[in-house]
């Protein structure tokens, strides 16, 4: 059962990387939808930097977000990068089904730019990827993610599409780093 196990998180760590890079060729709707968000989304952005922010994934499902931290990553971390920043999330499956992370799905600019999620095991930063376990309703899960960052301070966004709620980016970070 274990070696079953190490085979899903390897092919959902090759199918993120793999939709990870898709998002980030095409630029422009991954980029244009976290840097023009919707009118609702403005009118939250004011608890976009504030720990313990709580976001509705739909379905009675919600997202809370702790703030970010900034770190070094290890040198068996990938991608590589010479900064990183981290947010533990934690699922609330207050609906009556189960719910999957793997319908996560995370997009974060720094400076403007798309970055990619770091997945650093060795510090506790697994991604979606270390969340393959299922929400069973009225329970939750906690996990971390990570992603590159230049080493000076920049701009950093993140947002977060889950399969079961609308298409539309919901975002959970928007400050300077």
């Amino acid at each position: 059962m274990p070696v079953v196990r190490l085979a899903v998180a390897a092919c959902l760590l090759l199918l993120l990387t793999a939709c990870g890079a898709g998002h980030a060729a095409d630029g422009g709707s991954t980029q244009q939808s976290l840097q023009t968000p919707d009118p609702t989304a403005a009118a939250e952005r004011s608890d976009l930097k504030s720990d313990g922010l709580v976001r509705s994934l739909g379905e009675g499902v919600t997202l809370s977000v702790s703030a970010p931290t900034s770190f070094t990553p290890t040198s068996t971390a990938y991608p590589r990068a010479a900064r990183a920043v981290a947010f533990e999330l934690v699922i609330d499956n207050g609906s009556d089904t189960v719910y999957r992370p793997a319908q996560l799905s995370f997009v974060a600019t720094a400076d403007g730019v798309s970055t990619d999620q770091v997945i650093d095991s060795t510090q506790g930063f697994t991604g979606v990827v270390g969340a393959i376990d299922e929400v069973q309703p009225e329970k939750t899960l906690r996990f971390s993610v990570a992603f590159g960052v230049p080493d000076k301070p920049c701009a950093v966004r993140v947002a977060v599409r889950a399969a079961s709620a609308s298409t539309t980016a919901i975002p959970i970070f928007d400050g300077r780093i």
